[in-house]
């Protein structure tokens, strides 16, 4: 057994007891856009803080990590070497199908003093792969979104993640990223100390994906938006990079698909709104099929290319959540396609009654209500994006 996430535990009851937990939505806004909200803070300025707050350990998962000279992302890689410089503890997990992405930024990453940077490989075992994005400092807050660990993330695409130091979420997180670490260092999966499960009607939950590689006491993820959905009884609005119903080549994963229709047709109105990297996919006549369906609306985003000119994989739409009622929000790193859930490692978090629910419906509004977003035209043929 490993002893240091109990360490980690306890370092987080004793900072956090004498105050109240705090979780804040977190933006990331494309440049030369108005889609900010006024009272949200940016990830890009997120990041540099928490990472001079550590003291002890920095315990990241990410996809994968790209930078360039000048970019957001610097000030962040820039403290996260100071803070091996002062002794923080700095652990890496990257996807190892995503490492040639950016060789000097990896790099980089390792020659971080003390740094441990390991690559995640579900090969073998899955046709997955590492998609979460999150990290812990210190065992006392976390930060979990759809950013990736990219400078694009932080200045030409539209996430939303969240900063917290609730003590669910974050001891959570950890017990995932022991897991995870001891997964790729080939080890015996660690045996964590009996936690009561949570139940679906918790005001906070964490669920993840893929199951084979989760604790029994998390529920899977796909579950938990399923059930959400099946609760609704006014609203549903969704935001997504991608969705589609279609798994492989040829094979109808209609989970997700059926909860949208299902509650559309019980008189609850559905707002989906995707990025045009859908347009010319294989998803998109299942798209149009849903903008058919009375109560739900399919809306795409596509947001203007910068002033620079093309940068590739940028310039989107990435945020991924599902908000109900107005008061129910799961805000994660999961697209809604099957293996996302079935075989990737992917974490959503779970707020019921929760005032973030309110500020999240107020960003899809934003959104959906701009110059960017258009209705999604059954009847129309669309180009294909130019993503790379």
């Amino acid at each position: 057994m490993n002893l240091r996430f109990p360490l980690l535990i306890l370092m987080a009851c004793a900072s956090l007891g004498a105050q109240s937990p705090v979780t804040r939505l977190v933006q990331s806004i494309p440049a030369e856009t108005d889609l900010a909200d006024p009272e949200l803070p940016f990830a890009k300025d997120v990041w540099v803080e928490m990472i001079q707050g550590a003291k002890a350990s920095i315990d990241a998962a990410e996809f994968y990590v790209t930078s360039r000279p000048g970019s957001a992302l610097e000030p962040v890689l820039s403290e996260l070497e100071k803070a091996g410089a002062r002794g923080v503890k700095v652990r890496f997990l990257l996807s190892s199908k995503m490492l040639d992405q950016d060789p000097v930024s990896v790099a980089r990453l390792r020659r971080i003093p003390g740094a441990d940077v390991r690559a995640f490989d579900l090969t073998g075992v899955s046709k997955g792969i590492l998609h979460a994005k999150y990290f812990v400092v210190d065992g006392r807050e976390a930060f979990l979104g759809s950013q990736n660990f990219d400078w694009r993330a932080l200045e030409h695409i539209h996430e939303l993640g969240v900063r917290t130091t609730e003590p669910v979420i974050v001891s959570r997180l950890a017990r995932l990223f022991t897991l995870d670490w001891a997964f790729v260092e080939g080890r015996k999966l660690p045996d964590f100390p009996p936690q009561p499960p949570m139940s679906a009607r918790s005001q906070v939950e964490l669920v993840a994906s893929p199951p084979f590689l989760t604790p029994r006491d998390v529920r899977p993820s796909i579950e938990a938006l399923v059930d959400l959905l099946e609760q609704a009884k006014q609203t549903v609005r969704v935001q997504l990079l991608t969705y589609s119903p279609i798994s492989g080549q040829d094979h109808y994963w209609p989970r997700l698909d059926n909860a949208l229709r299902a509650a559309a047709v019980r008189g609850v109105k559905v707002k989906l709104l995707v990025s045009d990297w859908v347009l010319g996919g294989r998803a998109l006549p299942h798209l149009k099929a849903l903008a058919l369906i009375p109560n739900l609306e399919v809306k795409v985003a596509s947001i203007p290319e910068a002033k620079e000119g093309h940068i590739p994989f940028s310039r989107t739409v990435h945020s991924k959540y599902l908000v109900v009622d107005e008061a129910h929000l799961a805000l994660g790193t999961s697209n809604w396609e099957e293996s996302y859930f079935t075989e990737s490692r992917n974490i959503e978090l779970i707020f019921r009654d929760s005032p973030l629910a309110a500020q999240a419906t107020g960003i899809f509004e934003r959104l959906w209500g701009s110059r960017y977003a258009f209705a999604l035209d059954p009847a129309k043929v669309y180009e294909r994006r130019k993503v790379d």
